[in-house]
Parts: structure tokens; C-alpha cells; sequence
């Protein structure tokens, strides 16, 4: 080394005591560096240093800290190129060495910035070096993409290794060679008398080279070492004379004539040859491998720095980068110096950036969230995209550095902060939705649209459904009797109730119409039973209707009872979002609607309360208890229905109405077939089982008039009935 290398110092996160701690001194006089430092300037993380061992320290030219700054993610991104220990400033390992190389600079230290004033470069330009340093008072490393083996030049110890050795059989060659017959030959041709000289000179050189290496290393001397340098220099030269004279070349040339003129000595002559020209060869052989060593030496180091590190396979000192997860740590010393010399640095943007930049970014999600979730999604892309492209264009052209991590924490926040406005505005509707659909649909219906929209279709849509319409028997007469307040406490009463069975059959409310329910089986979910559910929700209103009135009766809360009439019909119909784009009903239409609306009427012509068509009682599939009653034209439909009254569902039904129904059947067929007397004797029985049965009583008087009077005989049987 002798002048020519820079060690390593080491800097300590807590104070050394004894041997370690005296050699402080050592470092503070032979490796410190003056720094104009600001007062806010970072001074560095560590508080005391290990200088080499002094006869190292003596030797070296000078020394820097190797310490390496490494992120919690453990990947190297940056390096302190000065600390204060003591008072004192110690530049980094790299940064040493290039500052003696630029002239020895000042150097001014701030807290974001170092400035390497006068600098004198390569290239003859004297000019001021500014640093960026990030918060911590760190440089950022420009590190190149390429892996540790592309990353710079790289010399193999096996090259220097291979260059002792290739001296030390130099040495044993030649002194082999010394000591062989030269001067024999020498006789014959006078050219080779200078072997001898050359062989008696190199044997010196190698003497004096080990005198010269054994004080330099003893005495850390630099004449003694540059002296050992000159004399393989001059043996180098000596050994180039030798394999100038063409040794081997010109004792075969006088071989064959001295074994000629010498015959008893022949073969101690050739033997002789053998061995002096072998020798010869290898000293040319090891020459010219050691110039070819020494040439690739020379060109990959002259005018370099050059950094010596372990990099073998059993090396630990191993590191990550923002590239490679595997890459040597001498390799960190040249990226240091590789980042001053093409001043390619990395800007880091200070704190307060980065919290402009966490305050804006949410603000254009936050905006964002008004939007629907197609376009806020594309959005957000764009907006991801566009920051990502803006700082990747900032770090390629201007060095800006803008902390990733800072950029995902405000994405992810703004983007979770975001989504929570979402699902609150969203919660917020559906609530709305829940509380406006359950006025009309039942809980279940509206939790099913709610988790599936698509099941509510806009526009009217064609499906096979079942409709129900009520009506209260003479409400004119009860509402002229109370007072408005009453009426409407009486009829809202009434109306809930009634509609909770329908939404509990998963029924939609349409409309009403003063004291008149219009509902739906069907839409807007499919129902497979919805007949079923139709007819069942008119038996429980019956149902419920004898505990109102009670209830309504004690209270006076009505002059007389309310008696509900329905009519239900089941078939094609309308239904869907009718009217207006301002102004829109979901209701149905249709002729099937219609019919449900007439029958809901044709009670009061028969006495009955429930009133279904032929269609409606078929989808039931008999689990109703039901009575067939005539079959009839309504008013504004043509095509005949036949009439069935709902009795109750079959497992409620009690052992009189299954008899009743029973015995009205035969009856009514035997009026169907003009059988009237029998079918009087019939509808008497019936009579028999329920006295106020109407249907029974309207079916016997008309067997009385057609005893009379009979009908003729076109008569198909279908009833035309006149009022709605």
C-alpha cells in the first residue's frame, strides 16, 4: 500500500473503552477531514470510531467509514458521505478518496445539500458539486439496473496471485540458469556472453527486491517500497534482454557442430542444451503470461479508482438493492463514486412534499366518490396511472425522487376513505329503498331486490301473475256516519292490517283506492306459487277480519262491521314501471286484471266473500278448499269464467264446509244437466248444514223459476252478468 491506499474505518453506535477507544486520536489526526457545517446539518448516527491498526494507519494515505445505511425493507438506498464523531468529521469510505482526487475541496454541509466547493475534475474544469441529501442528511444512490458482474470492471485476486507465482518461477529459473554451462556455448558464439551478465544481475535484483519488501512492509517505508517496485520493474527488463538473444535458437544452431568436433562429449552437450533451452522456454513462457496479466491489470485499473472487496463464493457480505435481492456490498463504494462523478442524483423531495402530496391526492378521490361506480373506478386507474407516469417521468429527467411509500399510503387512503363514502351513500340509499319498498313489498321481496337490482326491471314486462282486489261492503254508509279524524284512524287501521298479510305472502301492493286494496302476486320477483299465495292471503284476511271487528266493535271505533269482498284472477298481465320519465307506477294491467277487479264485484250477486277464477283455482293445485258456483260473461269480457268461492285451505277446513262443498257439487251438477228437482233437494241440504249459506239460496230460487218457467233449450248455461 505505502501511500498509494485508503482503509477502512468503522464508526460505533455506542463508545469503546480500552486499547479500542485510545486509538481515536490516531484517526482524529490522520483521517479527519475539515467540514463547514451548518447548525441543523444531520451530524450522523454514531458516536465513536475504530481507526486500523496504527502500523496500517501510518501506512495508508488515508481512511473512510464503510458503514451503510439499509431500509426497514433491508434494501441499500442510500449513504452518509460524512459524520461528526467528537468534533471531528469522517468522510465515507468511497467519498474519501474522491475528494482527495478532486484537489481537496472545501466541503459545506447543510441540512439537504453538501456542496464540494472548487472541485477540480477530470477534466480539467474547476466547478462546484452540489449533493442533494434527503432528510436524514443521506445521499441517494443512482444505482445502476445492471447485476454486480455488469455493474463495473472486475479483477480476480487470481490474477495478482497468479503474478507471485509467476515471479517466483521466474526467480527459480533463472537461477537454474545461472548455474548451467552457458559460457561453453558462449565460446562459440559471442552474442551469448551476455547471458551469464544478465542471469548474475537478475540474481541480484531478486536480492535486493526482498531487502527492498522485507523494510518496506517492517518500516511502512514508501521509498523503501517504491525501490522494490523499480527492482521487478528492472528485472522484468533484464528477462525481455534475455529472451531477446534468442538463447534457444542459437545453441541449436551450433549443436550438431560442437557434438561433430567433439564426439566424446556429444551427449553431455545435447544434454547440456536440452536443459539450458527448457529453462529458456519457460522463462519465455511465464514472461509473456505475466505481460499479458500485467496489460489487463493495467488497462482496467489506470486512472481508476479501485476498491478491493471479498466477492468470492464465501462471502456474507452480501446486500439487496432496488434491483437485484443479491448484490456484493463493495459493490456500494462504486456506486458512491459513480453518482458524484456523473452527478446523476437523486432529489428527495422533503416531508413537506410529501404531505401536500397525501392532502391532494385524497381530495381527487374524495371528488371521485360522487361519481357512479364505473366511472369512479376508471378514474381511479387514471388517476393511479397518471401519478405513477408523472413520478417515474420526474425521477428519468430531473433526479426527483418522490418516496413510493408516501404515494401507496395516500392511494390506499384515499382510496379506502373513498369507498367508505361509497358504502355509506350506498347504505344510505338502500335504507331508503328498504323503508320505500316495504311500504308496498314484503321484507323478503325488498332484501332480495335490494342484493339483486337486476331482478327490478324498468319498463312493463309480460308474465303470468296473480291479481287481488278488495272492497269493503257499504263503506259509503260507514264513512258518512264518522268523522273525518275517525274515518281516516279507522280505514288506516284497517288498510294495515290487511296489507301486512299481503306483503307477508310476499305480495306487492299497488295502490288503494279509498277503502279498496289493489295487489299482486309475482312480480317484481318471480313466484312459482303465487296463486297460491293470492288465495291464501284472502283466507287470512277473512280470517283476521272477524278479530277487527271485534276489536273495532268494543271501541265503537265503527257504527257497523267491515266486510271485505276479493276477487282474484290469475293469467297474463302487464307489469312494470308505467307513466312518466317523471312521474312512474309500478302497477299492472291487462284483461286479466280486469277480471279480478269484476269478480271482486260479482260477490254481491252471489252472497260470497272470496270470489277466484277457474285459472286461479287450477294453480292451486287443490290445497284449497274451494266451491264451483256458475259459469259467467263479466261486464267488458266476453270469454265465459268460471266462478269458485274459497272456502279455507284444506288442512283448516273444517268437516261441515268439506260436506257443504260436497253436497253442492252434486246439486249444482244436477242443475247443470236441468235436473231442477233434484237439484232443490240438494241446495235444501246444503241449506241444512249452513242456514245462511247465499250461493244455496240464489241456486234454490232459480230452480223454483225454471220449474216454472224452464230456460230454452239454447241456453249453454253461462250467466251474463249486467253489473260490476
Amino acid at each position: 500500500m505505502c501511500g498509494r491506499s485508503w482503509l477502512t474505518l468503522n464508526l460505533r453506535v455506542e463508545p469503546l473503552d480500552a486499547e479500542q477507544a485510545e486509538r481515536r486520536p490516531l484517526a482524529e489526526e490522520r483521517f479527519a477531514y475539515p467540514i463547514n457545517a451548518a447548525a441543523n446539518a444531520h451530524r450522523g448516527k454514531n458516536v465513536d470510531i475504530l481507526p486500523p491498526l496504527p502500523m496500517f494507519a501510518h501506512a495508508a494515505m488515508g481512511a473512510g467509514f464503510t458503514n451503510v445505511e439499509i431500509d426497514g425493507d433491508g434494501i441499500r438506498r442510500r449513504v452518509y458521505l460524512a459524520q461528526n464523531i467528537y468534533d471531528h468529521w469522517y468522510l465515507q469510505l468511497a467519498f474519501a478518496p474522491l475528494i482527495d482526487y478532486l484537489g481537496r475541496p472545501d466541503i459545506i454541509l447543510k441540512r439537504q445539500k453538501l456542496t464540494i466547493k472548487q472541485a477540480q475534475m477530470p477534466d480539467g474544469r474547476i466547478k462546484d458539486i452540489v449533493i442533494p441529501l434527503d432528510n436524514e442528511g443521506r445521499m441517494m444512490l443512482d444505482w445502476s439496473k445492471d447485476d454486480y458482474l455488469h455493474s463495473y470492471r472486475h479483477i480476480s485476486f487470481a490474477e495478482f496471485s497468479q503474478l507471485d507465482e509467476i515471479e517466483a518461477e521466474l526467480e527459480q529459473y533463472s537461477r537454474a540458469l545461472a548455474s548451467a554451462d552457458t559460457l561453453f556455448f558462449a565460446r562459440f558464439d559471442s552474442s551469448l556472453s551476455r547471458v551469464p551478465s544478465i542471469l548474475g544481475d537478475l540474481g541480484e535484483l531478486f536480492d535486493a527486491a526482498y531487502r527492498a519488501k522485507a523494510h518496506a512492509m517492517e518500516n511502512c517505508s514508501e521509498d523503501s517500497f517504491e525501490a522494490y517496485i523499480e527492482y521487478r520493474a528492472q528485472s522484468r527488463a533484464l528477462f525481455a534482454q534475455l529472451i531477446d538473444l534468442d538463447v534457444s535458437a542459437k545453441i541449436g544452431a551450433l549443436l550438431d557442430p560442437l557434438c561433430e568436433e567433439y564426439p566424446e562429449a556429444a551427449e553431455a552437450i545435447r544434454e547440456e542444451a536440452g536443459y539450458i533451452t527448457a529453462l529458456i522456454d519457460y522463462i519465455a513462457i511465464n514472461v509473456a503470461q505475466g505481460n499479458e496479466i500485467r496489460g489487463r491489470v493495467e488497462a482496467n485499473v489506470r486512472g481508476r479508482f479501485c476498491i478491493l472487496g471479498r466477492s468470492d463464493t464465501g462471502t456474507t457480505d452480501i446486500g439487496a438493492n432496488p434491483f437485484w435481492s443479491e448484490y456484493i456490498n463493495v459493490g456500494t463504494h462504486g456506486v458512491v463514486l459513480d453518482t458524484i462523478l456523473s452527478e446523476s442524483f437523486i432529489t428527495y423531495l422533503s416531508r413537506l412534499w410529501h404531505i401536500l402530496f397525501m392532502m391532494i391526492v385524497p381530495l381527487f378521490f374524495l371528488v371521485s366518490a360522487r361519481l357512479s361506480p364505473v366511472p369512479r373506478v376508471v378514474t381511479g386507474f387514471t388517476a393511479a396511472t397518471l401519478i405513477v407516469a408523472v413520478s417515474l417521468a420526474m425521477f428519468k429527467f430531473t433526479g426527483v425522487f418522490l418516496s413510493p411509500l408516501a404515494a401507496i399510503f395516500a392511494l390506499i387512503s384515499a382510496v379506502i376513505v373513498r369507498e367508505i363514502m361509497s358504502y355509506a351513500n350506498s347504505e344510505k340509499e338502500k335504507h331508503f329503498i328498504r323503508t320505500a319498498f316495504s311500504t308496498y313489498l314484503s321484507g323478503d321481496v325488498v332484501k332480495e331486490i335490494i342484493n339483486d337490482p337486476s331482478r327490478l326491471q324498468l319498463g312493463g314486462t309480460k308474465r303470468n301473475m296473480t291479481a287481488i282486489f278488495t272492497d269493503v261492503k257499504d263503506f259509503s254508509v260507514v264513512s258518512e256516519k264518522l268523522d273525518p279524524e275517525d274515518l281516516v284512524s279507522l280505514l288506516n287501521r284497517y288498510l294495515s292490517a290487511m296489507s301486512d298479510i299481503v306483503l307477508t305472502e310476499k305480495g306487492t301492493i299497488d295502490k288503494y283506492e279509498g277503502d279498496a286494496i289493489i295487489a299482486f302476486f309475482g312480480a317484481p320477483l318471480v313466484l312459482e306459487d303465487h296463486a297460491l299465495r293470492a288465495c291464501v292471503s284472502a283466507i287470512t284476511m277473512k280470517r283476521l277480519e272477524a278479530e277487527l271487528n271485534k276489536t273495532i266493535m268494543e271501541h265503537k271505533l265503527s257504527p257497523s262491521p267491515l266486510l271485505t269482498r276479493i276477487g282474484i284472477n290469475t293469467g297474463n298481465m302487464v307489469v312494470g314501471n308505467m307513466g312518466t320519465q317523471n312521474k312512474m307506477n309500478y302497477t299492472i294491467m291487462g284483461n286479466a286484471v280486469n277480471l279480478a277487479a269484476r269478480l271482486e264485484g260479482v260477490n254481491k250477486q252471489y252472497g260470497t266473500w272470496i270470489l277466484a277464477s277457474d285459472d286461479t283455482v287450477r294453480e292451486t293445485e287443490g290445497r284449497l278448499l274451494t266451491r264451483k258456483l256458475d259459469r259467467v260473461r263479466v261486464v267488458g269480457i266476453n270469454e265465459p269464467v268460471r266462478l269458485h268461492e274459497l272456502i279455507d285451505t284444506m288442512e283448516n277446513a273444517s268437516g261441515n264446509q268439506h260436506k257443504l262443498v260436497q253436497i253442492f257439487h252434486a246439486a249444482l251438477d244436477c242443475f247443470e244437466q236441468r235436473d231442477w228437482k233434484q237439484a232443490a233437494a240438494g241446495f235444501k241440504e246444503a241449506l241444512t248444514i249452513k242456514a245462511d249459506d247465499n250461493p244455496s239460496r240464489k241456486y234454490l230460487q232459480r230452480c223454483a223459476d225454471f220449474m216454472q218457467k224452464p230456460p230454452q233449450d239454447a241456453w249453454d248455461g253461462v250467466y251474463n252478468l249486467t253489473e260490476k
